[in-house]
């Protein structure tokens, strides 16, 4: 006995198989998500250390110095900003200070996690705010996974006020997966960290002396005389 088959059931059969694979794949698209979502909770994210990178100053005001001696004359407005820096008065933002900054990230799970968008801010107690910008880590495999970020802090007149700060807060959202591409979960961080006044106090200075020496102290003979 031969089974017929009408011309409109081989479409359906079709319709049905496809869907089948569309189903299962969106069940394991689904698992593989919520695996993601429960590591990332079970994550745990510590501050370990801010320091000192380099200071980077803005190209008009390295020219303004740098060719403030040239001529008969010095010119004025690099002579007022010389005396202003020797006295730890910024008026405008020169360029940026930058930190780097360590995090670490302890990934309980036995799957690595695949870093696929990062958005935090810094804020230096109430000072300012300031992005987090990753360097190299695009994964957090099981264990801990040391997270390095640049923090570049303005150039203006609130860096020497660096030695007040009290705390840094850490604080955006991270979005992760468990292949490279894939379908993502995300989880926000924040964390917040209390300084001491001697290790800012510190920093300040450190960001003040290379100042001095990028804009200030080949300028201080001529001045004096």
């Amino acid at each position: 006995m031969k089974t017929k088959f009408s011309r409109f059931t081989l479409p359906v059969v079709v319709a049905c198989a496809m869907a089948l694979v569309a189903a299962t794949f969106t069940g394991c698209s689904l698992i593989k998500k919520f695996q993601a979502a429960k590591i990332l909770i079970e994550t745990k994210f510590e501050y370990k250390d801010l320091t000192f990178d380099n200071v980077d100053v803005y190209d008009d005001v390295m020219e303004l110095v740098n060719n403030g001696m040239n001529g008969f004359l010095p010119n004025p407005k690099a002579v007022m900003l010389v005396k202003d820096l020797s006295q730890n008065i910024i008026n405008k933002n020169l360029g940026n200070a930058n930190f780097d900054v360590y995090i670490n990230a302890n990934n309980t799970g036995k799957d690595t996690l695949w870093i696929n968008k990062l958005q935090i801010d810094i804020k230096f107690d109430t000072l300012v705010t300031v992005p987090l910008t990753l360097k190299d880590t695009i994964k957090l495999a099981p264990g801990d996974n040391d997270l390095h970020f640049n923090a570049a802090f303005p150039l203006d007149a609130k860096i020497f006020k660096f030695k007040e700060i009290q705390y840094y807060g850490i604080a955006g959202f991270i979005d992760v997966s468990l292949t490279e591409g894939g379908e993502s979960v995300s989880q926000s961080v924040e964390i917040k960290r209390d300084v001491k006044p001697e290790d800012v106090e510190k920093l300040q200075n450190l960001v003040r002396d290379r100042l001095f020496d990028l804009l200030v102290n080949k300028w201080l003979g001529k001045l004096i005389n």
